[in-house]
């Protein structure tokens, strides 16, 4: 055998591996960058995508994908602060800033929705929680057009004082435990001005109603005795009383009861805040045609024949297009004035 080629082979060999050792490192070096690059273009892509794993950030999910969320990881595994983005038509509706701690809904919840067909988002709620209760301050309006409601709750029960707005009409009311307790005080869209109390949830007695055309008054025993005023004389007298009622089966208060005696004589009342009216009329002056009309904001005006009226009767408003605005409700209240 020639030694000399041996000798040549293993130095071949040998070439071959430090070559082979060479290329190895090389190339985990290329696949070291190529990795890097990898990790890049998948953090460019999450972040661009909304979805952005930064510590404190928030990760942008879309409605169906916080849903489809919560389905697969129940809401009690959830952890970290989220950004949903609420579409309808391709046009984003709302938006919802939201965070969990451990599967509870943590801290400041802020809540945007876009109240006109054409316009930017505009905040509609404010929530704070804590262990998984609302606790703190809260805010929930539809932008003032019909309704904003403000206060505080502690542990998941509203306390201390409360503003609402609804329709025209403002109230300022006193809470404990979740439940009414203090002073009750509201004011209609018209005007009428309702004060009282509450406690652990149950009306006082001596509230009062001030009645808007003379500005006087009245006590409400027992939260039940109405604005009333009949000019028509009271020989033969009789009392009506009757309730008003909407539509969907909940009280109408502070709505206009005309009872249109003939062509010539009225009475009207003022619904309370049990929906109750009460009307002293002549029976003398009841005719084949009286007729009762019901006038409050947002209905449609209700005329009911008198001979279809039994007392004690709950008379129940009408859906419908045409509704009565604030202005036609002021202006009927203002007519009444002539009834004789």
């Amino acid at each position: 055998m020639d030694h000399n080629y041996l000798k040549t082979d293993r130095n071949s060999v040998t070439l071959l591996v430090m070559t082979n050792n060479l290329i190895q490192m090389e190339l985990r070096k290329k696949l070291k960058n190529v990795h890097f690059i990898f990790l890049i273009s998948l953090l460019f892509s999450l972040i661009t995508k909304g979805q952005t794993p930064i510590q404190g950030g928030y990760i942008q999910l879309t409605q169906d994908e916080y849903k489809e969320l919560i389905d697969l990881n129940q809401e009690n595994e959830l952890d970290g602060k989220y950004y949903v983005r609420e579409f309808k038509d391709e046009k984003i509706i709302g938006i919802h800033k939201i965070e969990y701690r451990k599967g509870k809904k943590f801290g400041e919840w802020l809540h945007f929705q876009n109240f006109r067909e054409k316009g930017t988002l505009d905040l509609s709620t404010v929530e704070n929680y804590e262990d998984h209760q609302r606790h703190g301050y809260y805010y929930n309006s539809d932008n003032g057009f019909t309704f904003t409601e403000e206060g505080y709750y502690e542990k998941g029960e509203k306390e201390g004082l409360w503003y609402v707005t609804k329709e025209g009409s403002k109230e300022k009311i006193n809470y404990k435990n979740g439940k009414k307790h203090g002073e009750y005080w509201r004011q209609d869209a018209s005007g009428v001005i309702v004060r009282g109390a509450y406690k652990k949830g149950e009306k006082l007695d001596n509230w009062t109603i001030e009645d808007l055309s003379s500005n006087i008054e009245k006590t409400e025993e027992n939260s039940i005795n109405p604005i009333t005023e009949a000019s028509i004389p009271t020989t033969g007298a009789q009392t009506i009383e009757g309730y008003i009622q909407k539509p969907d089966g909940t009280i109408a208060p502070i709505a206009v009861v005309r009872l249109q005696l003939s062509d010539n004589a009225c009475a009207y009342a003022f619904s309370d805040f049990d929906g109750k009216f009460i009307i002293e009329i002549d029976t003398g002056k009841i005719a084949s045609n009286s007729y009762f009309e019901i006038v409050i904001e947002g209905f449609p005006i209700k005329k009911l024949p008198f001979s279809e009226f039994s007392n004690q009767n709950t008379i129940v408003l009408d859906n419908g297009r045409k509704k009565v605005s604030y202005d036609e409700y002021r202006s009927y209240y203002e007519s009444m004035k002539d009834c004789k």
